[in-house]
């Protein structure tokens, strides 16, 4: 099923725009509406930070600050909606049916976003993040987690260093797991138009028979692919991936996500948190 609604949240940063034109692109691909949200920060959220013994002195300009910043976030996210949207080409349509083309519309919640995401994204046919970076703030990770992981739909990243690339050329990284089944379906309509599709299997964490299933499961959806088994001697098998997404000059990767223990990942490291440091093109990930 083609992607008809997807959700974009902006916090009124500059990664705002890599996920604004990301979103027009596939927007525009399937005819579809983009929901741009940007929550709002609520500042009475930061006061069980501060712990009981703060003076209402410190509490007032906590909060104060908290209010300024929250206002300057929204009037920047507003702004780079506006700027995006002329030059978009999207209509603005408030409602669906409105406009028989693809289109847009803003709204602002109120209060933490990753849990907006949560609740907007689950009915939503994909939910677009900003890649959270190896510096990125808190905040950040807990808005990709919430997409990934709270909404039971799938996921796209969009990379800071991302360039516009039209080679059609699709890579699967697949191993055999739940995570990578569900964003496998969820990647069947960009897959349907691919140039070329490569199934990537890493040698040490999965096997070629596996992969040559996912070649014959395409083929029923007439997705001709082929196999491309990445030896992980060496390195992490997230290495492997990015490096044959660079191989055959992907345009998109498509992933399971924390296929593996999320904690352990995020503390050791896995091919997850690699990827979403890492890659230069759009990540689609299902849970």
């Amino acid at each position: 099923m083609p992607f008809k609604s997807i959700l974009a949240p902006i916090s009124g940063t500059e990664s705002d725009q890599h996920s604004l034109n990301l979103a027009a692109r596939i927007a525009k691909r399937f005819t579809a509406h983009v929901d741009v949200l940007h929550a709002k920060a609520d500042p009475r959220e930061t006061m069980p930070y501060l712990g009981e013994g703060a003076s209402p002195a410190l509490i007032d300009q906590v909060m104060v600050s908290a209010e300024r910043e929250a206002d300057s976030r929204s009037s920047r996210a507003k702004a780079s909606f506006d700027a995006w949207q002329a030059g978009s080409g999207l209509a603005l349509a408030p409602a669906p049916g409105v406009a028989e083309m693809p289109s847009c519309a803003y709204r602002v919640e109120a209060g933490a976003e990753d849990k907006w995401i949560a609740r907007l994204g689950r009915l939503n046919d994909l939910t677009i993040v900003p890649e959270p970076g190896e510096n990125g703030s808190v905040a950040a990770m807990l808005a990709f987690e919430a997409a990934l992981l709270d909404t039971g739909r799938p996921v796209m990243m969009a990379p800071s260093k991302y360039v516009i690339n039209d080679s059609g050329s699709i890579v699967i990284a697949w191993n055999g797991s739940a995570e990578s089944s569900r964003a496998l379906a969820a990647g069947i309509p960009f897959l349907a138009n691919a140039k070329s599709v490569h199934v990537v299997a890493v040698e040490e964490s999965a096997n070629s028979p596996d992969a040559e299933a996912v070649v014959r499961y395409l083929a029923w959806h007439r997705i001709g692919a082929q196999v491309r088994l990445a030896s992980g001697k060496g390195r992490p098998a997230a290495q492997a991936i990015v490096a044959e997404c660079e191989a055959v000059n992907a345009a998109l990767l498509i992933m399971g996500g924390y296929t593996h223990n999320r904690l352990r990942q995020m503390i050791f490291g896995g091919v997850t948190a690699h990827v979403i440091r890492h890659a230069t093109i759009p990540v689609l990930m299902g849970h």
